[in-house]
């Protein structure tokens, strides 16, 4: 059940990555075309736009990546450990990745309520808060990556890098024998 879920919420994200950066590019070509053809009805935000949602898109790969196990991954010392050594560290290194995007998570909202309260806006004619705009994509980035560390835990997943522990990445579509929910 957990595998079916986390499945499916890698393909919303997908797809939600991929709209944002089709938004992205539209708006930015667009934006450069109505520049060159028609400079007087040129606005000043659609670069502005475009970035806000290349940011999103950016920050909302970290919860895929780490679904489909492509973080990276240092593999020198990695290597030299044992089969039991590299397991522990593969394990400790997803804990420890918790536990980061956790502080991230947390932190990231501090900077939301400090920008609301700055009443922080763009400098476009759009003025965009910036709190919802560019900082919520941390917390809500970091949000993801920890609900789905601690579903692919409760799954029984023990690495978020299949290099570790394999010597070769592994699909999120066949885990590891041990790693199935």
């Amino acid at each position: 059940m957990i595998d079916r879920i986390l499945r499916i919420w890698s393909r919303v994200e997908t797809v939600l990555i991929g709209l944002l950066l089709l938004a992205a590019l539209t708006i930015f070509i667009g934006g450069a075309v109505v520049r060159a053809l028609s400079p007087a009805d040129a606005v000043d935000w659609a670069e502005e736009v475009a970035i806000y949602c290349i940011i999103w898109a950016t920050v909302l790969s970290g919860s895929v990546l780490i679904y489909e196990r492509r973080h990276i991954s240092t593999e020198i010392v990695v290597g030299l450990l044992p089969e039991r050594g590299r397991q522990v560290l593969a394990f400790l290194a997803m804990l420890l990745t918790l536990g980061f995007c956790a502080v991230m998570a947390w932190y990231g909202y501090e900077a939301v309520e400090f920008a609301l309260m700055l009443d922080e806006r763009s400098g476009s004619t759009l003025r965009v808060p910036q709190a919802w705009a560019v900082f919520l994509a941390l917390p809500v980035g970091m949000a993801l990556m920890v609900a789905r560390l601690l579903l692919m835990l409760l799954a029984g997943t023990r690495s978020i890098a299949g290099d570790m522990l394999t010597g070769a990445a592994e699909r999120p579509e066949s885990p590891p024998e041990g790693d199935r929910g």
